[in-house]
């Protein structure tokens, strides 16, 4: 049996299997209240912060993985106990399936003729993860059941409990409230989370305390108040807590019945207890009332809808037409919410890393680019007034940010504003003030324009060149263990050079729609300075360096002993305009000839030994993995739009598709990728380790923001700019064409692209509306058509 199937039109991908390689989960949220669940109904809760506002518990790397969870029991007259998510008894059930969709995930079991669905997903108006329980019977009789819904709760900070869990156990408290019918859970601190679980129907049990309702040496396998078919109504005044829930259902041949549950949370902001509870039982009975979870259902469903509804493409390629248009998209939410901190692996430590959620919301500005300014606005609030950023920061936490200095962090905010400015067409978030941080990591008074800011970061670079008037590498740039070859602070980046001249070109535009004419003449020289450096110093002969050491020796060239050539240095020499185009396509063709594999190309070749094999290693990766000759899928968007902007279409669509989760989980074999096929990863292990195939940091990867990027800009062709929208598609020539719709600055673009000559590239005539538009300045549709019509119809001819 295939593990899975895609349903397009839901959309939802399908799991036949409960046994996956490794857990395949699907994020919940509102924005606020967070969950994931895996197919397997396994994983956890937090409001805000996954690290010190966890509410239910989750084990990472620990067996059995993939627990606890969101768990329902059902238990027959016979004693016989069963679940709608296979998981966490495991009796063999007649069918099963699990779905993941946009925002909430579906399991439908049947045994001996009853049937039971059940839907989790968080409410968009209320911070609660609803449990939708569906039962009906089949079997040709009357059938009895206990409905047991069980979830483990935490002691909310999981650093603290991790380390203190034996003592702080002390400060919590669980008990059922009658008047609410609701069992709450919380810390005695005073800015503890209530947690709440409540149900749709009369109570038959319930109990708050895990070694009553678990016994003595169990599991979440077989509880001993589901084996013995009661609850004990416990209370918890300390130790380990649960949260669970006993209701009978009685019913007749033919018959069916819904219940709901309810796990949410309450005193979000310290409020007084008393108003805590007045809250919940608000929240529950809106929920309760006739309607009210199918209300919230349909405003899930309708954000989802909206967002993906800003861009669809139809293409001659299934895998490639549903990556595109359903699984970036949303896997690209996931990023914009958590950067690189939650998945079954990671446990939320990271906080934001500036980098990373610079990244992000260039796959957001496009579809909601009032998050983006919020976000972007938020990050160059985390600058310091030399011009240099945090690392990370933890504005969910409280904690200190991360203060190493990189020599990249500070250049990623130009692309995103960028993006910003050419989706909307307004400039003027741009003027808003924003504050600076000062030593003690607070804001200063004052503040500067966000245009000031993007300013203050060029500055910085400019004042960090080194010996070759390239920017030193610092703790590192992207590649964050580049930064071995800079002990003394000597060491130079090209790749954050190539960077620099990219940053700039999204910079002067906008100085120029400014009318920050000087700026505008500035940011030119610093451009043209370091394109020359660049060209002076990094080219080797047939690729480009990935930059220098202490000692003003190359890395990433042909007399390196290990990490001769490295991937980023060849595309974004491109994406830069770094060199001549004999340059540029000798560079890619070296990362073709020396990087390609079946599943991408790895990051450098060939990988550097390690300790003990050396003394004093470049990384202590193994040889094939992580930023040691991985295939690095993140690096692998960069490739892509590089070979999209020199024509070579068959190269860049090979780029992209042999990646496409799905594909490279078909050419590695699940069992190797082990990963979701429908979400993008880090890195896959490359071919000098005996695991080559293996794909890692599931979900939360920049890889997801940047292969939405490079498809729907670079491949499909679709650019915002800030004088309109350009249409510039890269396709394989053997497509007869394509169609896409795409929302801008408030209009509805139906474009349809025709390729009668066989070719990958260039546009030759362009209607509008069955106008022909004049193509002496590119394929653009110039801003004042968007203001004249709702819909644009648009007919490209290749």
């Amino acid at each position: 049996m295939n593990l899975y199937t895609f349903d397009d039109s839901k959309p939802a991908i399908e799991i036949h299997r409960p046994d996956t390689p490794n857990p395949w989960i699907n994020y919940l949220s509102n924005g606020r209240f967070h969950a994931f669940v895996s197919q397997a109904g396994g994983g956890f809760a937090w409001f805000g912060s996954a690290v010190t506002r966890r509410l239910t518990r989750y084990r990472q790397y620990n067996l059995p993985i993939d627990s606890p969870g969101f768990y329902i029991y059902l238990r027959e007259k016979d004693g016989s106990v069963w679940c709608p998510a296979f998981r966490p008894c495991e009796t063999p059930l007649d069918a099963w399936s699990a779905f993941h969709l946009p925002g909430a995930t579906r399991f439908r079991a049947r045994r001996d003729g009853v049937t039971a669905d059940l839907e989790v997903f968080v409410a968009p108006d209320h911070n609660a993860l609803i449990w939708d329980l569906h039962l009906h019977n089949g079997r040709g009789g009357e059938v009895e059941l206990d409905v047991f819904a069980y979830t483990e709760a935490s002691q909310n900070n999981w650093r603290d409990e991790a380390s203190w869990g034996y003592y702080t156990r002390h400060h919590l408290e669980a008990r059922w409230l009658p008047d609410s019918e609701a069992l709450i859970h919380f810390m005695r601190l005073p800015d503890a989370p209530i947690l709440y679980f409540a149900g749709s129907h009369a109570n038959a049990g319930h109990d708050c305390d895990r070694q009553v309702f678990m016994g003595n040496y169990r599991s979440e396998r077989n509880p001993v108040a589901v084996e013995e078919g009661a609850c004990r109504n416990s209370s918890l005044p300390c130790g380990e807590g649960c949260l669970a829930l006993q209701h009978k259902v009685r019913l007749a041949d033919g018959a069916s019945e819904r219940l709901h549950f309810y796990l949410g949370v309450t005193r979000t902001a310290s409020e007084p207890y008393a108003e805590s509870i007045r809250d919940m039982a608000n929240t529950l009975t809106s929920l309760r009332k006739e309607g009210g979870v199918a209300e919230q259902r349909a405003k899930t469903a309708a954000w989802w809808t909206k967002h993906l509804d800003v861009f669809r493409c139809a293409i001659p390629d299934v895998d490639a037409e549903r990556q595109i248009n359903i699984w970036s998209p949303v896997n690209s939410v996931h990023t914009g919410r958590y950067s690189r901190s939650v998945n079954t692996w990671a446990p939320g430590i990271r906080g934001v890393g500036f980098r990373d959620t610079c990244q992000d919301m260039l796959a957001i500005a496009y579809r909601d680019p009032d998050w983006a300014v919020k976000t972007l606005r938020f990050l160059m609030g985390q600058q310091y007034e030399d011009g240099h950023v945090v690392h990370y920061c933890y504005p969910e936490e409280g904690d200190p940010p991360t203060t190493s200095i990189h020599s990249d962090d500070h250049l990623w905010p130009p692309l995103v504003a960028y993006a910003i400015a050419a989706e909307t067409g307004d400039l003027a978030f741009l003027r808003e003030k924003v504050p600076f941080l000062g030593e003690d990591h607070v804001y200063s008074a004052g503040g500067a324009s966000l245009w000031e800011h993007l300013l203050r970061g060029i500055r910085f670079t400019e004042n960090h060149l080194g010996r070759h008037k390239l920017p030193l590498t610092l703790k590192s740039d992207w590649n964050d263990i580049i930064g071995r070859f800079n002990r003394r602070g000597e060491g130079q980046s090209v790749f954050a050079g190539q960077q620099y001249v990219y940053a700039l070109n999204r910079l002067i535009p906008l100085a120029n729609a400014l009318g920050d004419h000087k700026n505008a003449e500035w940011l030119t020289d610093c451009r043209d300075r370091m394109a020359a450096a660049l060209l002076a110093h990094a080219w080797d002969g047939n690729w480009w360096r990935r930059g220098f050491d202490d000692d003003g020796a190359p890395v990433g060239s042909q007399s390196s002993d290990f990490g001769n050539v490295f991937l980023n240095p060849q595309s974004w020499a491109v994406l830069a305009g770094i060199g001549s185009r004999e340059q540029q396509e000798r560079g890619m063709q070296s990362a073709f000839e020396e990087l390609d594999t079946p599943l991408g190309l790895k990051i450098l070749a060939p990988g550097f030994k390690t300790w003990p094999e050396v003394d004093d290693p470049f990384s202590p990766y193994c040889p094939g993995t992580g930023e040691n000759g991985a295939i690095f899928c993140h690096a692998n968007t960069w490739a892509i739009m590089a070979e999209a902007r020199l024509g070579n279409a068959e190269r860049a669509w090979k780029y992209f598709r042999q990646l496409i989760p799905a594909v490279a989980q078909r050419t590695a074999g699940a069992e190797r990728y082990r990963a979701e096929p429908y979400a993008w990863v880090s890195n896959i292990v490359g071919p000098e380790n005996e695991k080559s195939g293996w794909a890692n940091v599931e979900q939360v990867t920049g890889t997801a923001a940047w292969m939405d990027v490079a498809a729907t800009q670079s491949l499909i062709g679709l650019q915002p700019e800030l004088d309109g929208l350009r249409i510039d598609p890269c396709i394989p020539p053997d497509w007869n064409g394509f169609t896409a719709h795409r929302v801008f600055r408030g209009c509805r673009v139906m474009i349809t692209v025709e390729n009668p000559n066989g070719v990958s590239r260039g546009v030759t005539a362009m209607e509008v509306n069955g106008e022909a538009i004049d193509l002496r300045h590119g394929p653009v549709l110039t801003s004042d058509r968007f203001k004249q019509s709702a819909t644009l119809d648009v007919r490209v001819i290749l």
